[in-house]
C-alpha cells in the first residue's frame, strides 16, 4: 500500500493487522490505507518570512493573469450575470441582512455576499473592480491550496505548480465564469477537494484550512460530493483540525440544503438526465476540452446565458479525431505509469479521477440537458490532477560514478509531464481570451457617470443600468 518512503505508518500499526483474512483484517488494511497513502501530512515546522512572501507573490501574479484575460473594458471595469443582478443590485439597495438571507436560485452564497459588501465600501466606481479582484485571488487561492496539500503525494515543486497553474488560465468555460464571484464555486470544488486531503503540518495550516472549506460549502450545495471523503478523513483524523473542517462542511451543506428541506426550492423544475447521457457528455465534452480548449472542439455549447449554441465544427471528422485523440493521451498517461516509466501516486490519481467524473454527475443528473461550461470547471482541474499524479517523475539515487547518467535519466523521466504541461499551454494561449457577456458589457465607470448625471434631474432617485439578461439598480444616494 505504501507508495514512497515519508509515509506516516509504523511497525506498531503493520503489527496489529488480524493475522487472518476476514471482516476485520480488510478493514484494518482499509484503514491503513486511508492514513497511510490517501490522508498526507504536510511538512511541520514554522511557515517563515519567505515562503509566506513566495505566496503572497504567487497569489498577485495568478490574479493578475486571471485578471487580464477580460477584453472589452476588462473585469476591473465591469459586472455581470449575477453578480450584477443580485450581489451588486441587492448590496447598493438593501440591507447587509436582507442580502445575506436572500438565496440566489435557492441556493446562499454567503461568502460572495461579505465580499460584495466590503467592495460597496470603497467608492462605487470601483466596486466591480474590488469583486473581480476578490474572485480571481480566490481562484488563486484554491490553487496555492493545492499546490501546499500536495506536497507529500507529488514531491516536486516543478510538477504541483503544473498541476495548479490552469486554476487561473483554464482553457474552457470562459463564456460563464469571468472573475464573478458567484462562479467561484466551481473553482472552489477542487479547493475543498484538496482541502479534505490535506492534513496541515503547520498551525496557521490548522487554523486556515476550515475556513478554506467555509468558502466553499457556504456557497455551493455541490459540495455534499465530498461527504465519503469528510467520513474517511475522520475515520483515520480525529483532530480539532478535522472535527473544525467536518462542522463547517456540514452547516454549510445544511444552509444549501435548507430551502429543499424547507419545500421551497424549485430546483427540479429543470428536469433530469440518464446517467449514460452524463457519462456521454464526461467522454466527449468535458475530457476533450480539458486537454484541448473549448475552441479546438468548436466552442463551449452554451451561451452566458445558459442556452445551448451550435458547436462551430468546421470538419466533423477532425472534431472526433481531437475526442479520440484525447482518450488516447489519457491511455497513454495510465499506460507509461502502468510500465513503471514514471513513479505514479495511483490513490491520488483514482480518487482525482473519481471526484472528477462524480462532480460532473452530480452537476448533470437534475438539471437540464444543457451541459453549462461552468459544469466543467472542476472536473477539467482534478482530471488535471489525476494525469500529474501518474506522470510523477521517478527519484533515482545518485551512486559513485554516475552523476551524469543519473542526470540524464531523471530528465527523460520529466518529458511525459512535460509534454502535458506543454499540451495545456498550448490549450490556454489558444483559449486566453474569448468574448462572453463581460467582454461586450460597457465600462462601469460610464454607468457611474451617467447615474450621476441622471441623479441630477429633479424627483429622480435612482438610475438603472442594464446590460443582456442582467442590471444594477444604482441609488442616488449611492451617488458620489
Amino acid at each position: 500500500m505504501r507508495q514512497e518512503t515519508g509515509t506516516q505508518a509504523t511497525s506498531g500499526q503493520a503489527a496489529a493487522l488480524p493475522p487472518r483474512w476476514g471482516p476485520r483484517r480488510a478493514a484494518a488494511v482499509f484503514v491503513d490505507w486511508l492514513r497511510t497513502d490517501l490522508f498526507r501530512r504536510t511538512d511541520s515546522g514554522p511557515v517563515g518570512l519567505r515562503k509566506i512572501l513566495l505566496a503572497v507573490a504567487a497569489v498577485l501574479a495568478a490574479t493578475a493573469i486571471s485578471l487580464s484575460r477580460t477584453v472589452g473594458a476588462g473585469s476591473l471595469n465591469t459586472v455581470w450575470i449575477e453578480d450584477a443582478k443580485f450581489l451588486l443590485d441587492q448590496a447598493l439597495n438593501a440591507s447587509f441582512w436582507k442580502a445575506l438571507t436572500s438565496p440566489i436560485s435557492t441556493y446562499y452564497q454567503e461568502p460572495a455576499r461579505i465580499l460584495t459588501e466590503i467592495a460597496i465600501q470603497f467608492p462605487l466606481s470601483w466596486a466591480p473592480g474590488v469583486m473581480a479582484i476578490f474572485a480571481a485571488a480566490q481562484y488563486a487561492m484554491y490553487g496555492l491550496v493545492a499546490y501546499i496539500a500536495s506536497g507529500p503525494y507529488l514531491r516536486s515543486r516543478w510538477l504541483r505548480l503544473l498541476m495548479v497553474a490552469p486554476a487561473c488560465a483554464i482553457p474552457l468555460a470562459y463564456t460563464q465564469v469571468n472573475n464573478d464571484l458567484v462562479t467561484v464555486q466551481f473553482f472552489g470544488l477542487y479547493g475543498a477537494f484538496w482541502t479534505v486531503l490535506w492534513i496541515p503540518g503547520t498551525r496557521a495550516g490548522r487554523i486556515l484550512s476550515p475556513l478554506v472549506m467555509a468558502t466553499v460549502s457556504w456557497t455551493a450545495v455541490l459540495s455534499i460530493v465530498f461527504a465519503p471523503l469528510i467520513v474517511a478523513r475522520l475515520i483515520v483524523d480525529r483532530s480539532k483540525n478535522a472535527w473544525a473542517l467536518a462542522i463547517l462542511w456540514v452547516s454549510g451543506v445544511w444552509l444549501q440544503m435548507s430551502e429543499t428541506v424547507l419545500g421551497v426550492s424549485h430546483h427540479d423544475e429543470f428536469g433530469s438526465n440518464g446517467l449514460l447521457y452524463v457519462l456521454k457528455e464526461y467522454v466527449t465534452r468535458v475530457v476533450p476540452r480539458a486537454l484541448f480548449g473549448e475552441r479546438s472542439l468548436g466552442g463551449p455549447g452554451a451561451d452566458f446565458r445558459g442556452n445551448s449554441t451550435p458547436l462551430h465544427i468546421t470538419n466533423v471528422t477532425a472534431h472526433n479525431l481531437l475526442i479520440v485523440a484525447a482518450w488516447v493521451i489519457v491511455l497513454a498517461v495510465v499506460a507509461i505509469a502502468a510500465a513503471r516509466f514514471t513513479d505514479p501516486n495511483w490513490t491520488l490519481a483514482g480518487v482525482a479521477a473519481l471526484f472528477s467524473l462524480a462532480i460532473f454527475v452530480e452537476e448533470m443528473l437534475i438539471n437540464t440537458s444543457v451541459v453549462q461550461p461552468r459544469y466543467t470547471v472542476a472536473p477539467a482541474l482534478l482530471l488535471y490532477t489525476a494525469l500529474f499524479a501518474l506522470l510523477r517523475p521517478r527519484v533515482r539515487t545518485v551512486t559513485e560514478g554516475s552523476e551524469r547518467a543519473t542526470r540524464i535519466a531523471a530528465t527523460v523521466r520529466w518529458l511525459p509531464a512535460a509534454g502535458l504541461a506543454v499540451l495545456l499551454v498550448v490549450a490556454v494561449t489558444l483559449n486566453f481570451r474569448v468574448t462572453n457577456g463581460r467582454t461586450t458589457s460597457p465600462a462601469w465607470t460610464c454607468d457611474v457617470a451617467t447615474a450621476s448625471d441622471t441623479c441630477k434631474m429633479p424627483g429622480v432617485t435612482a438610475y438603472t443600468f442594464v446590460h443582456e439578461w442582467w442590471w444594477v439598480t444604482i441609488p442616488c444616494s449611492k451617488v458620489g
